[in-house]
């Protein structure tokens, strides 16, 4: 038995995974009965459901009666499905939506929005702010992050909860100019997407086994343009890459733009398939590298769609630590973008990885992405080696 800090989670969406608590949970369903089952027993004027995996089933209107409104979420958030009883509801106040959700690369340009407009079915106040709060330490994480706000009225309450210093906010580029510096003050940068997810096969990858659509969202000359001009904000830039495209673009624009790098962090999300050239390169720009161990389980639920060569590749932790340098607690910092949330798949994925490359000691793990104090509580974990299992107890104070 050991025990170790709880958790910061460097890159989730605090506040949109708490309003979709009241969602229904697909995560654990890989059968469409299952899926069916659930979803034609809610009674709600609009159903909604988060974690389906594609990789399962798909659905289609005539999967549901006619007076049922239904919004599925893909567990990429990358992806979504709504049936034409939904529509109708949707084109009320944001049409552009039904006429794009075809359109891939409308839908990853307008995540922020998207999200926003879901999450806006569920109300939050102090009361829901306290119970997530509570949810999300009994999980194991002390300190949570929110990467997808684009509504100054949230940077206000998060100030006016006095809880701020237990959530951090990154936020739309769009947003940050019409901010007041106390609310410039509170979050930690902007953020935006330079290609998709696997749950959509919209990552820019080379190694898809099915149908897929890889998208870079801005072409190489926008995106220098768009980090030059960002970098003038003087706040912190988070970029979300999966691909190693994306991470090449990505890179590449930082390198032509290192003067004018100041003091502010520079993340790259994700990195699942960056190369140990392009990590290299990373590492002299002093750029952070923020990743989410759980992902190592992409190897498995997405071998349907991956080469067994990006299956083995993905999420190289091994490489970035033993070759390229990256000093986990310092430029390799590790989240669970929601998928999902506290230490259970976070430290079993570390510790027993699928592939031996993603393999995280126990001190990395905990220099990565525990806080630095066991005040607010701790977390014991019982190894098993013989099993490859680690059990969690979360003990708060």
């Amino acid at each position: 038995m050991v025990s170790i800090p709880l958790l910061k989670d460097n890159h989730n969406h605090f506040y949109t995974y708490s309003g979709l608590n009241k969602a229904l949970d697909l995560f654990n369903t890989n059968e469409k009965k299952q899926a069916l089952d659930l979803l034609l027993k809610d009674k709600n004027e609009i159903t909604i459901a988060k974690g389906w995996f594609d990789a399962y089933y798909n659905f289609t209107d005539s999967d549901f009666n006619n007076n049922q409104a239904v919004i599925i979420i893909n567990n990429s958030l990358h992806k979504y499905y709504f049936n034409s009883k939904a529509a109708n509801i949707i084109c009320q106040s944001f049409p552009a939506w039904v006429e794009n959700n075809n359109n891939q690369l409308w839908v990853e340009k307008n995540l922020q929005q998207i999200i926003s407009f879901i999450s806006g079915f569920f109300k939050f106040d102090k009361n829901s702010l306290e119970h997530a709060l509570k949810d999300s330490e009994k999980k194991g994480i002390y300190i949570n992050s929110d990467m997808y706000i684009s509504d100054s009225e949230l940077i206000d309450f998060t100030i006016e909860s006095g809880h701020q210093e237990r959530i951090d906010l990154w936020i739309s580029p769009r947003l940050f100019p019409e901010l007041n510096q106390n609310q410039k003050d509170k979050v930690k940068g902007v953020k935006i997407f330079t290609d998709g997810a696997l749950g959509a096969c919209t990552a820019t990858i080379s190694g898809y086994k099915i149908n897929s659509n890889p998208i870079l969202t801005y072409s190489d000359s926008q995106i220098l343009q768009t980090i030059e001009e960002l970098l003038e904000l003087n706040t912190g830039l988070a970029i979300h890459c999966i691909g190693d495209k994306a991470s090449e673009q990505v890179i590449k624009s930082l390198e032509e733009l290192k003067q004018s790098i100041g003091s502010q962090d520079i993340r790259i999300e994700h990195s699942q398939f960056i190369t140990k050239d392009q990590a290299i390169r990373a590492k002299k720009l002093g750029i952070i590298l923020s990743m989410q161990p759980n992902f190592n389980w992409d190897s498995v639920i997405y071998s349907d769609r991956l080469s067994q060569k990006h299956c083995e590749i993905n999420n190289p932790f091994r490489m970035l630590i033993d070759d390229a340098g990256f000093i986990p607690g310092k430029d390799l910092i590790f989240g669970s973008d929601g998928m999902p949330s506290g230490i259970d798949g976070c430290i079993q994925q570390s510790i027993f990885p699928p592939v031996p490359g993603q393999k995280l000691s126990l001190d990395e793990f905990i220099a990565g992405y525990c806080i630095d104090k066991t005040k607010p509580g701790y977390i014991q974990l019982e190894i098993d080696e013989l099993k490859k299992k680690v059990v969690s107890t979360v003990i708060l104070a």
